[in-house]
């Protein structure tokens, strides 16, 4: 995965890992409610679709919810 994606890739990329659909309101709330992903002030280029929010992982705060007992759980 590139650093930069959008949650339907890190949707994808779950459902794939995990071998079943999830939910997509479950699991964007869930996952930003994380407070592992930063936010940027960018949106996908050339899609014929609605162009998402980009996002980019927070190593250092995943690191430090890690150290305090983190469950990475979706």
């Amino acid at each position: 995965m590139s650093k930069k994606f959008t949650l339907r890739q890190l949707q994808h990329l779950y459902e794939k890992i995990l071998d079943r659909k999830l939910d997509k309101r479950n699991f964007r709330k869930k996952i930003l409610k994380m407070g592992i992903l930063k936010e940027l002030d960018e949106i996908e280029k050339d899609v014929s679709h609605r162009a998402a929010r980009l996002y980019r992982f927070n190593k250092k705060k995943y690191d430090t919810l890690k150290d305090q007992g983190f469950n990475f759980e979706i």
